[in-house]
């Protein structure tokens, strides 16, 4: 039977996971597996509200749902999250492993560290005499940072290289903070240390560029090194004497131990796999590879990358464009299938946006009242597109996640899953299937940041349109919502040649009301109408209701039989009746209203306005002659 396995990790370790999901699918040889990966981009050197966000995507996991679960424990950037996941899976019996974290009760893939960094700086002392060592680190409590600068002291300390707390920094395992450890290194006055021992090659990239910005070169005046042996680390200049660590084979060793468990075969509690040394250019050394031939190859392919990246960025600017305009929600969902059927070239065989529809349709709620609400939630599916089409008709939930997803006997398929979220509040989550040109290309970030950008910009300005456009008093349009949308409503209904109802209806006796018993009960007056329109409007879709004066208001049907308007009238003047017979005010609520139905067929050359003012003529006849009887009964009463 075909079985589902979950992976939890980051997408900052991509070459790491690219490695990793090789070695998964290289064992699915044996079993028939898909591939669910809960992707984050979480990072320390975010704002936590953001990291948060990032972070949540991993709630979407329900561990019964799968078969196996995979963590990616110290690279999720959260080893508390990282524990929440394993715990999670443990409480519900399925099995799951830890790659690089250590906890009870859970298999686990460990990366053994020392072996490659023992011949790092082991190489650094024995190769290049290094009598003074400067090591940066990620964060002084990450297990892999205490990891590598435990081996460095170790190694030191063999070979009597004097080593204290004051040689250590952190970068963060990014650019910025390692670019300021340099600066506090260069800053502090004294000689350059002859190397510069980094937890990450992200952070020695950092250092070799500050280094150079400040006029210090790399390795002449003082070496640098990283760990991870990533491709970017290959082809910078001076490529980067690193640490290697055989992510295949940890994949690979992370499905036995799942699959073993499944079978009911012999638990096997702990792997180790071993890093290694890569000699690089940065030391000073000619290195284990033809460095110059590996940046021909990457330059070779720039400007097909270049010209990809300008491409995808015109796309995301088109569709910026139009979401910014974007009128409704009704509307997000054609105009996102329209341009994604017109621009997929880098979204791949599978592409789905999934969201809450309430953060959307209820634009006035905050996302923090919409983040406490998930759970009962319904999930929109807002783009469906399958080997280049689009299509129509995809559910999702949080169970099944990617939608219409079917297990395909013999087909196995590798589906990334990211959120979308507004800092700390998640609204939905991307599908992308089976390494598409994004994932290959690393271009997952900025693609999601600025798909969530544009989401988000659309809700503001429907929000914004909303308070233009809206009555705040009673909801209903204004005259600016009404010049917005009775227009198109009418233009429509000639080109259907169907026919539109304008009904005009005006509270009765507003003034005495008024003048007698105080605003706040004309208010109360024109809510209670209003509730009466509302309760009568409810059923016909794109009816328009509109607050047209301070006790006047437009009603506009399209597709509307004389059966249906009548009825509408009826509906109106039997809630009003009800609330009067149970009323607690001293006073009926009563409404005049006329309603007249267009002819496209017969008045080609009547506009919108016309039916308007006949409406309104209607209207004003009824409320004349209701006040003459009204007249006539308190003269004979007196």
């Amino acid at each position: 039977m075909k079985k589902k396995i979950a992976i939890c990790a980051n997408g900052w370790n991509y070459e790491s996971l690219r490695e990793a999901l090789n070695g998964i699918r290289g064992y699915a040889a044996q079993e028939d597996f898909d591939i669910f990966v809960f992707l984050s981009f979480a990072s320390y050197s975010e704002h936590v509200s953001l990291m948060q966000g990032e972070l949540n995507v991993y709630d979407l996991m329900e561990p019964e749902e799968y078969d196996g679960i995979i963590v990616f424990s110290t690279a999720l950037n959260s080893e508390k999250t990282a524990v929440e996941i394993c715990s999670r899976a443990k409480e519900k019996h399925i099995p799951v492993v830890s790659i690089g974290m250590e906890l009870d009760g859970i298999h686990s893939v460990c990366v053994s560290n020392d072996e490659g960094m023992r011949e790092l700086v082991t190489h650094l002392v024995r190769e290049h005499r290094i009598k003074r060592v400067y090591f940066i680190g990620g964060t002084p409590d990450h297990v892999d940072s205490v990891a590598r600068l435990k081996v460095t002291r170790e190694v030191l300390r063999k070979y009597g290289i004097p080593f204290t707390d004051d040689d250590i920094g952190y970068g963060k395992w990014a650019n910025r903070y390692t670019a300021e450890a340099i600066d506090e290194l260069l800053a502090s006055g004294g000689e350059l240390p002859d190397a510069i021992i980094c937890a990450n090659d992200i952070m020695a990239m950092a250092a070799c560029t500050e280094l150079n910005a400040r006029g210090v070169d790399v390795p002449r005046d003082v070496i640098v090194t990283g760990f991870d042996d990533c491709r970017d680390g290959t082809i910078f200049y001076p490529s980067l004497s690193s640490v290697a660590q055989n992510y295949n084979e940890i994949g690979y060793a992370a499905c036995k131990l799942i699959f073993d468990e499944i079978n009911g075969m012999k638990k096997t509690m702990r792997k180790t796999v071993h890093s290694s040394f890569v000699c690089g250019n940065s030391c000073g050394c000619r290195g284990d590879r033809d460095y110059d031939e590996m940046r021909k190859d990457f330059c070779r392919n720039l400007f097909k990358r270049t010209s990809d990246a300008k491409l995808l960025e015109q796309n995301e600017r088109t569709m910026r464009s139009w979401l910014t305009d974007m009128p409704s929600y009704d509307m997000l969902k054609e105009t996102l299938n329209a341009h994604y059927e017109q621009n997929h070239q880098f979204e791949g065989s599978g592409f789905y946006i999934c969201v809450n529809d309430e953060f959307f349709r209820n634009v006035m709620a905050s996302e923090q009242e919409l983040w406490e609400m998930k759970k009962d939630c319904r999930i929109e599916v807002l783009v469906a597109l399958k080997n280049g089409e689009i299509v129509y008709g995809l559910n999702a939930d949080f169970k099944t996640i990617v939608p219409g997803y079917r297990k395909n006997i013999g087909e196995q398929h590798v589906y990334f899953i990211m959120p979308m979220h507004h800092f700390q509040y998640d609204y939905g989550y991307v599908v992308l299937t089976d390494f598409p040109y994004l994932f290959s290309e690393e271009m997952i970030y900025p693609y999601m940041e600025k798909l969530q950008q544009s989401l988000k910009l659309m809700r503001t300005n429907l929000r914004l349109k909303m308070l233009y456009d809206k009555d705040q008093m009673t909801g209903l349009y204004n005259r600016f919502g009404y010049e917005d949308k009775a227009l198109p409503l009418y233009e429509e209904s000639l080109a259907k040649r169907s026919k539109l109802m304008v009904m005009f209806v005006d509270i009765n006796y507003m003034k005495m009301i008024n003048d007698e018993y105080g605003h706040l009960h004309g208010d109360n007056a024109i809510l209670t109408v209003v509730a009466a329109i509302k309760a009568t409007i409810g059923d016909h879709k794109n009816t328009l209701a509109v607050r047209f004066g301070g006790d006047e208001f437009l009603i506009i049907t399209p597709d509307c039989s004389e059966e249906e308007a009548a009825a509408m009238k009826e509906s109106i003047l039997v809630f009003l009746g009800e609330c009067n017979r149970v009323k607690t005010v001293p006073y009926d609520i009563s409404v005049s209203i006329g309603y007249v139905l267009s002819s496209p067929a017969d008045r080609p050359e009547a506009d919108l306005q016309d039916y308007i003012r006949e409406a309104d003529r209607l209207m004003y006849e009824i409320k004349k002659e209701m006040h003459m009887k009204n007249d006539r009964r308190r003269s004979d009463r007196k």
